[in-house]
């Protein structure tokens, strides 16, 4: 073979339990090959497995917290903003984008995980979470103070202008510090 042969050259290996799949040939054999292999009955059972395995992992995991007494990010939170004295909406969503940045350490907070970890903490249902209009919260904390004279809550990253990226500045670390005080 040819050094431009070589480079159309692909293989995909894949184990599976007891499945492996090993596939190799010419790009367009494999991906021919792949596509064959996916549509079969054989990889649509693996991957019901695999999901089936990592759920029963998962609550496999959660079942051995609740039993050693590590309490579930929901109930964590809500002992934080109780013992902090953490009441009114707009505080609850800077309280709640700080312990999924800081504690859980997310890279970025979207709107539909800031209300799960609100309805886990069980104070509100999942139908009271939805009515929050969490964007209408993030922005006052972004531009509302600096209207009031106070410096932001929250602030973009650096090019993620969008609310799913936003950051608790040092003035919204210090207001949530002086609220658990």
């Amino acid at each position: 073979m040819s050094e431009d042969d070589d480079s159309n050259i692909g293989r995909i290996w894949i184990r599976v339990g007891s499945t492996e799949v090993d596939i190799s040939g010419s790009a367009r054999e494999v991906n021919d090959s792949w596509l064959k292999l996916k549509e079969q009955d054989t990889w649509a059972s693996a991957i019901s497995k695999i999901r089936s395995a990592r759920q029963d992992a998962i609550d496999a995991a959660r079942e051995a917290m609740r039993e050693k007494g590590i309490p579930e990010r929901g109930s964590t939170f809500r002992r934080l903003i109780e013992n902090c004295n953490i009441y009114r909406t707009g505080d609850i969503v800077l309280a709640s984008i700080h312990y999924l940045r800081s504690v859980e350490k997310e890279s970025d907070t979207p709107p539909r995980e800031v209300k799960r970890l609100l309805s886990e903490t069980g104070r509100w249902t999942e139908e009271e979470v939805e009515k929050w209009n969490l964007s209408l919260y993030i922005n006052r904390m972004l531009e509302d103070s600096v209207e009031r004279g106070r410096p932001p809550l929250l602030a973009y990253p650096v090019g993620m202008e969008k609310n799913r990226f936003v950051v608790l500045t040092d003035a919204g670390r210090d207001y949530l510090e002086r609220l658990s005080s």
